[in-house]
């Protein structure tokens, strides 16, 4: 059993922070060989103080251990474990890993409660996961109900930048066929572990619920990222919609959301378990200022069109950063890739430097996507895709020389793969 137990939730009726009691995260290992995991006094052996990692107390549970000057207190537990081969959260896994991990009956767990700063929380863990089971086939996030690709676990580990934080929830799309109904109901798991509500979209459809889920993706990416979420109709501006609107995002709690929609809507009081009553909030947008005075809610589904045409949701300076730094960290995979794949498609992500009438500060600037030729050993050449909102003359369709050291993101992709900083770990074949 792990130490901490479940944490209370919320009354629901008194829900009005976005930022609620932090609940434990729960994280273990599957083996490559089961037998790594059976001598408890071979486990605390590996253990040990890094440049990056200074333990205290590990005779006695909750453990200790300094990262990047916090303390941070951590169990461990031994887990029985078994999952079906339909199970959709093992589908990051190779086929290598996926027959290790069905046929295996134990893993290690570690618990952990997350600090001020969710990444840097979420990226110990994994480290702490990686020195105790050093050769693991996958890695099981049960507060997000996803599976990572051993692979995955040991690149992050050794890297000295954070996961994207994509990776530290999940969306789950639920439609009921069976009603005949094309309503789709979305909603996150993974984010109460580091202090905020869980996110949800009501009202959407067949027809809109992938650029929907992207919406809802990019948000609670963002709160992540700022390790708070704004109360109760508070506004927060969050990005620009296709149409050159501010998307300016708030939520309410779901039973007073449910008088919005149709009455038999997938997420509906009906659908309504323990586990998603408690602690969750409807996104909404407020379309002007006159409705952020009044308190005037547009459910975002009603904005769907003009967030599938280009919208663009900001990136904080913190994230901005780390996303650099990891491109940076792994900019030679790019070179790798573009060498080595006879058909790719290469778009980088370059900072521009706003037009100084806008009022950016000075280290702020809008990043956005240029498509790569085939790129040189001193740099390359590359195409704008879309307009920039911020700085003119910018437009689609402009080319430009850039550096390699200008990259804050890249992607590779080719008929079967889409490669990154976050997922290179794939071509590891």
């Amino acid at each position: 059993m792990f130490l901490f137990g479940k944490s209370k939730r919320n009354d629901p009726k008194a829900l009005r922070s976005g930022t609620v009691e932090r609940e434990p995260s729960r994280m273990f290992a599957i083996p490559s060989d089961p037998a790594a995991i059976l001598n408890r006094e071979e486990l605390w052996n590996r253990l040990h103080d890094t440049d990056e990692l200074a333990f205290g107390q590990t005779q006695e549970a909750p453990f200790t251990v300094t990262y990047k000057g916090t303390e941070y207190l951590f169990d461990t537990a031994d887990v029985e474990f078994g999952v079906e081969e339909d199970d959709p959260a093992i589908g990051a896994l190779n086929e290598k890993e996926r027959g290790v991990v069905l046929n295996a009956t134990h893993a290690f767990g570690v618990e952990i409660m997350f600090a001020d700063n969710n990444m840097d929380s979420y990226h110990l863990q994994i480290k702490l996961l990686d020195m105790l089971v050093p050769d693991m086939a996958a890695l099981f996030d049960s507060n997000a109900y996803r599976a990572h690709s051993g692979r995955w676990a040991k690149m992050t580990a050794g890297s000295k930048v954070a996961p994207s934080p994509d990776y530290m929830f999940t969306i789950h799309a639920v439609n009921d066929s069976e009603e005949g109904t094309d309503s789709v109901w979305l909603h996150t798991h993974g984010l109460t572990r580091c202090g905020t509500i869980e996110l949800e979209i009501l009202g959407a459809d067949l027809d809109n619920w992938q650029e929907l889920g992207n919406a809802l993706n990019q948000i609670a990416h963002r709160l992540v990222g700022d390790n708070r979420f704004i109360d109760e109709m508070e506004p927060k501006l969050m990005g620009k919609a296709g149409d050159g609107r501010d998307i300016v995002v708030t939520w309410q709690r779901s039973e007073w959301s449910f008088k919005d929609f149709p009455k038999k809507i997938v997420g509906g009081p009906s659908d309504r378990n323990d586990e998603h009553s408690i602690n969750m909030g409807v996104i909404y947008l407020y379309a002007n200022e006159d409705d952020q005075l009044d308190g005037k809610l547009t459910p975002i589904v009603k904005w769907a069109d003009a967030l599938s045409e280009n919208a663009v949701f900001f990136k904080t300076t913190s994230e901005t950063r780390r996303m650099r730094a990891l491109a940076q960290e792994r900019v030679d995979w790019l070179r790798k890739l573009s060498k080595e794949l006879p058909e790719k498609h290469i778009i980088t992500k370059i900072g521009l430097k706003p037009d100084p009438e806008h009022g950016f500060d000075d280290d702020q600037f809008e990043y956005i996507w240029f498509e790569a030729d085939e790129l040189r050993d001193d740099g390359f050449t590359a195409t704008l895709t879309q307009d920039a909102f911020y700085v003119k003359g910018m437009v689609e369709g402009v080319r430009r020389e850039c550096r390699y050291d200008e990259i804050v993101d890249w992607r590779v992709t080719t008929e079967t793969d889409n490669f990154s900083p976050d997922n290179i770990y794939k071509y590891l074949r």
